[in-house]
């Protein structure tokens, strides 16, 4: 459970710096304040970097996320980070390359994408890093998703796939690449190479 600043104890201040979780808890209440304004229409300014992390954290609230647990905020991050690597993508052969490194690189837990936003940005352990995305997958609340938002991402018939693969088909809905026309939430699992904790 995400709490804010004020909220955690001495013990639990001392933790969350031993375990290298003190910037990235920084960084997720900080995006939980903004989307909190966002949501209600609040009026703030937002950089284009913020507009898109508003965007990502609208669509994963809509996609049964909760919105209180870090790891949203931590897939958040994946996400933006696929969006950015696929900006001035137009089809060539180049960019199908392109697409299939990254797809590669989102499919292995851990690749230099994911030491990238774990490690350099966050601050934290990649392994930490996929433990609190996937305890935050086990709490969708599947009953919460907006089942057209739903449809027009994976369409009525979505693949089970990992949480990799989705982020690119998420970046690729938010940078308008396709548009898929059947309903049903998705089924998320884990990266395959990633350890049991």
């Amino acid at each position: 459970m995400l709490k804010r600043k004020e909220e955690y104890s001495q013990n639990e201040n001392i933790l969350m710096i031993s375990h290298g979780l003190s910037f990235a808890i920084y960084v997720a209440n900080k995006d939980r304040d903004k989307y909190a304004k966002f949501k209600v229409g609040e009026e703030q300014e937002l950089s284009d970097c913020d507009s898109k992390s508003m965007k990502v954290l609208s669509i994963l609230d809509g996609l049964g996320y909760p919105m209180d647990e870090l790891g949203t905020y931590l897939y958040k991050e994946v996400i933006t980070e696929v969006c950015d690597s696929l900006k001035g993508i137009t089809g060539k052969r180049a960019d199908m390359k392109k697409c299939k490194y990254l797809l590669a690189q989102l499919n292995n837990a851990f690749s230099q994408f994911y030491h990238h936003i774990a490690r350099e940005y966050l601050e934290m352990g990649v392994k930490a890093f996929h433990l609190y995305i996937q305890q935050t997958i086990e709490k969708i609340n599947y009953d919460a998703i907006n089942l057209d938002l739903s449809y027009q991402i994976f369409g009525a018939n979505p693949i089970e796939q990992n949480y990799g693969l989705q982020a690119f088909q998420l970046a690729t809905y938010i940078l308008g690449f396709c548009i898929k026309k059947e309903v049903h939430p998705p089924i998320v699992k884990k990266l395959s190479n990633m350890p049991n904790a």
